[in-house]
């Protein structure tokens, strides 16, 4: 019988040549549809996306971010338009799952679907076969932690782990999600086309006095305090950013006078320059 934990072996044998799958129509038809509006609604969100705390957001690693996402939006420096299309390719690998989820045969709902918590809005990515699942399209390193259990372990920087066990605890009246005890993330490395499902126990962490104080830190008009410091860039002396502050949109707010060296495999942060790196400066 298919239930979650056969999904990936029964969408990898859609793929073996002697099997000769043919695609059901249906199937086929809402998944341009999907495509679709997820293309749409990338460009609606991109456009109309207010400054809001959103059940996605409690568990960020900064409050610091959050606070300046919330309070002082208008520092935040200008995405780059290939961030964007980044964005959108993850949406697209995404209804591209899901499509091959039915197509495997397995039952999947609740696609999409606006979820609340503690008067926070959300939105769920789909439930399969009763389980809640969060899928995410991953480089081979990020996919790396999924696989291996580092995310699990603590090296979660952008606060995966929270933000899934927050929708699994918005589930426990849900009459969909079945499974009211864990959650999986099902990813694809899409460098190399692997998949992943990681799932992971409903932890016992109180989320309403999780998001009541994330609410009350977003209200006061004091800058929450840095929770990161800048690390070692090699052996030159010099001192870089954080992963989380390298991604940060508020880097240059919160770190004065930071200093941006253009590498070949992109850009670094320094905040002490001890040995100039022997690259151009932005």
């Amino acid at each position: 019988m298919k239930n979650i934990k056969t999904l990936i072996s029964d969408i990898l044998r859609l793929f073996e040549p002697e099997n000769h799958h043919e695609l059901n129509p249906d199937n086929l038809k809402t998944f341009g549809e999907n495509i679709g509006k997820a293309i749409a609604r990338h460009f609606k969100e991109r456009e109309e996306r207010k400054p809001e705390l959103y059940m996605s957001s409690v568990g960020r690693k900064c409050k610091r971010q959050l606070w300046y996402m919330i309070n002082k939006p208008t520092l935040a420096e200008k995405l780059r338009p290939e961030t964007y299309l980044k964005f959108l390719f993850g949406d697209l690998y995404e209804e591209l799952l899901l499509f091959l989820s039915k197509e495997a045969g397995h039952t999947v709902e609740g696609e999409q679907d606006s979820i609340s918590f503690a008067d926070l809005r959300g939105r769920r990515d789909a439930v399969i076969d009763g389980h809640l699942v969060d899928v995410k399209s991953a480089s081979s390193r990020s996919f790396d932690k999924f696989v291996n259990g580092k995310l699990v372990e603590g090296d979660d920087p952008f606060g995966y782990m929270d933000q899934l066990n927050l929708y699994l605890h918005s589930a426990n009246d849900d009459p969909i999600v079945k499974d009211k005890d864990t959650a999986s993330f099902f990813v694809v490395n899409k460098e190399i086309g692997k998949l992943a499902l990681t799932t992971i126990p409903k932890n016992s962490k109180d989320y309403h006095e999780e998001v009541s104080a994330t609410k009350k830190l977003m209200a006061s008009e004091d800058t929450p305090e840095r929770p990161f410091v800048a690390v070692p860039d090699g052996k030159s002396g010099n001192m870089k950013l954080p992963v989380n502050c390298a991604y940060c949109q508020f880097k240059e707010e919160c770190w004065p006078n930071l200093r941006t060296y253009l590498y070949a495999n992109g850009p670094r942060y320094l905040t002490v320059v001890e040995r100039t790196p022997d690259v151009p400066e932005a």
